[in-house]
């Protein structure tokens, strides 16, 4: 006991010791809970909103760092929000001088874990990452297009067509779109004659 009280001493004097930029901002002054926010490559996330129980209460500050003060022991909602990350929600009990590590995922770090994927053929996985990226960003055309890549992989390449088909109707010009448009529109053709082929004469 004396040992974990020494280590929680610690991680306060160092989350005081090292503050740059512009202060925490605290909430009150009783019981304390410090907090910490990383991304997916364990780099501090500054400015991001946090929700208590659907109560705005504080923002963390460019190291990443938050504290909220004299709050009740118990169960409380959290949510973190900033603009190109997942909205974070989960569930947390208040214990003072304990400190909580929080992890935020933005879109560049789900696009990864998708590539990832499919090139293990999880494309499952890889369309769930595609999913939640374009939750955040839904008109981005990198996401987009990843998501016709993962499509004709799966030999799905009608829906394939229909994404690289919008992307040009939009005025993207990109030359990858057009020749993986040049790939797939010879594949469908060939599927569809087929399902012609195999369909039973009348």
């Amino acid at each position: 006991m004396f040992k974990k009280v020494i280590i929680v001493l610690l991680g306060m004097t160092l989350f005081f010791s090292c503050q740059s930029g512009r202060a925490v901002r605290r909430i009150t002054d009783e019981g304390l809970m410090f907090a910490m926010i990383y991304d997916f490559a364990n780099t501090p996330v500054n400015a991001v909103t946090v929700y208590l129980n659907n109560r705005r209460v504080v923002e963390s500050d460019i190291q990443g760092r938050f504290i909220l003060e004299n709050m009740r022991r118990g169960e409380y909602n959290i949510r973190l929000t900033k603009r190109g990350y997942e909205t974070f929600e989960d569930t947390f009990y208040f214990d003072p001088l304990h400190v909580f590590y929080f992890r935020m995922i933005n879109t560049s770090q789900l696009i990864t874990f998708a590539e990832t994927a499919l090139d293990n053929r999880e494309f499952g996985t890889a369309e769930n990452f595609i999913n939640r990226a374009l939750v955040i960003e839904p008109n981005r055309p990198d996401i987009l297009f990843l998501r016709s890549i993962a499509f004709h992989l799966q030999n799905r390449n009608e829906e394939a067509a229909v994404i690289l088909e919008n992307l040009i109707r939009a005025g993207n010009t990109e030359r990858a779109v057009f020749q993986m448009l040049e790939i797939i529109m010879p594949t469908l053709d060939q599927q569809v004659t087929e399902i012609q082929e195999n369909e039973p004469e009348e």
